[in-house]
């Protein structure tokens, strides 16, 4: 194919986008469709990711208490089976913190001038609130035995983790991840059926003159070649409403409704370019071009 026939190429592939407006209307309607399903459930997996990962720290924290009859002495007897707990070969332990009795007292004390009223008649000495240890660990593949071993330092009852947690927000990912593949791969198929039916009908209108340009011997890439432009435009077109569509449904949808119910700051929109907008140009220009492609194909052997 010669270079000088590149823009009449072009053209003819415009004029089958323009000829065919129902079906190609469809294709991109669809095609749509698929890429807001991606660009959703990506931008949500990615939050839940980064939400994840602030609170890693809060959620690599368990919170061990001590009973407030127990005296001093069995508080420093307990402190030291920890240490010696977190010193221990293999020991999953990076780090742990004491809040005193005290601090809790003062602290509680600090929200509000109506507790601090309150809690004006406690001391060291009838302080009802327990110590507690804030330990943190490195990861959860060994966060069972750790928790057994300090159950059988704190008790059953005095060990507060957040393991399930993070199990929880695990599996949401998991599953989002996994429901949001399946529906972009059944609108991607959809997709290339709706495109290929669109090509279609152009090449049958076509069908004898292909077989003219065939026969004088018009190369391949020729023929095929304005087919493969509509797929593009068809795919371009997309993109372009597919990236529109999905900056006003994340700012003006998902931002608010998780404002509205959950106090989570969101990744900025901003942060999601150029990675949206080149896998919606790669997700319609596959399905443009494979679609025009296999729809062409079998109308070239003459």
């Amino acid at each position: 194919m010669k270079l000088r026939n590149v823009p009449h190429l072009i053209g003819q592939g415009f004029i089958s986008f323009w000829r065919n407006g129902v079906m190609t209307t469809a294709a991109i309607l669809i095609l749509i469709c698929c890429m807001l399903v991606l660009g959703s459930f990506y931008t949500v997996v990615d939050n839940l990711n980064h939400f994840i990962d602030e609170q890693m720290d809060e959620i690599k924290t368990i919170n061990a208490y001590v009973n407030a009859k127990v005296s001093e002495e069995d508080v420093a007897e307990i402190e030291k089976k920890l240490v010696d707990l977190m010193n221990s070969d293999g020991s999953n332990i990076v780090s742990y913190e004491r809040f005193t009795k005290q601090q809790a007292l003062e602290e509680m004390a600090s929200k509000s001038e109506d507790l601090k009223q309150i809690l004006e008649k406690y001391n060291e000495t009838n302080n009802p609130l327990p110590e507690t240890f804030n330990i943190k660990y490195k990861d959860f593949d060994g966060v069972q035995k750790l928790l057994r071993d300090l159950e059988e330092i704190f008790g059953a009852d005095n060990i507060k983790s957040r393991v399930d947690t993070y199990e929880s927000l695990k599996e949401l990912r998991s599953t989002a991840t996994m429901v949001g593949f399946w529906l972009m791969a059944l609108l991607l198929v959809v997709a290339v059926l709706v495109i290929m039916n669109t090509v279609k009908l152009t090449v049958y209108a076509r069908r004898k003159d292909i077989a003219i340009m065939r026969y004088i011997g018009a190369t391949s890439a020729f023929v095929v070649s304005p087919f493969i432009v509509e797929g593009i435009i068809i795919g371009i077109v997309s993109t372009i409403i597919s990236c529109g569509l999905q900056y006003y449904l994340y700012t003006g949808v998902i931002v608010d409704i998780v404002e509205d119910y959950a106090a989570i700051d969101l990744v900025p929109a901003m942060d999601y370019f150029p990675i949206v907008p080149l896998a919606f140009l790669a997700i319609g220009l596959f399905a443009g071009v494979v679609a025009s492609a296999v729809s062409v194909k079998k109308h070239l052997d003459v």
